[in-house]
């Protein structure tokens, strides 16, 4: 074996490695969300696909039509909540990589696509970009989405999820003109 074809091998294992350490910790982020709704409100969650309840649960990986019109896409959750539905999205970045430079399609999709209501992002870690969680707050702020680190979150679930307040986001409307 050449040396470049070792070298080769071994970033790709390295690129892999890392790939695989994300996706575990965007999958603990993940279960957290999901425990701190299944604990709050006592409801069970449940693959989308297996059961047609749509009321008081939590869906898992529950499909939506994206901006480009396809429909094989998949968000962590569906919050189906006193009538309410809820669209429930997490990204997490621990260290650099790409997961921010997919903010502005997940914005696109929940803001313009998707057909709930309403949506939450929940954004974790501190290897995201300088600005980036922060352009997604600013961008969502007059939205049907509301953007919360995994503590906010837990903290709108214990006060019994409220709504996000209109007069928000008429002001803040009015002040981005």
């Amino acid at each position: 074996m050449t040396l470049s074809a070792h070298l080769k091998g071994s970033i790709s294992q390295s690129i892999m490695k890392q790939g695989t350490k994300a996706n575990k910790t965007g999958h603990r982020l993940e279960d957290k969300v999901e425990k701190i709704i299944t604990d709050t409100l006592n409801i069970s969650a449940i693959r989308f696909s297996q059961t047609k309840v749509r009321d008081n649960i939590l869906l898992t990986h529950a499909p939506y039509t994206n901006i480009y019109g396809n429909t094989k896409c998949r968000s962590e959750f569906l919050l189906c909540y006193k009538g309410r539905k809820i669209r429930i999205e997490c990204k997490f970045q621990q260290s650099a990589g790409s997961v921010d430079e997919k903010l502005p399609y997940l914005y696109m999709n929940f803001t313009k696509a998707i057909k709930e209501k309403e949506a939450i992002i929940v954004v974790e870690g501190n290897g995201f970009k300088k600005g980036a969680k922060e352009w997604l707050r600013e961008k969502c702020s007059s939205t049907k989405v509301s953007v919360m680190s995994l503590d906010e979150f837990q903290s709108h679930v214990a006060g019994g999820i409220p709504k996000k307040n209109i007069l928000t986001k008429l002001i803040s409307w009015v002040n981005n003109g």
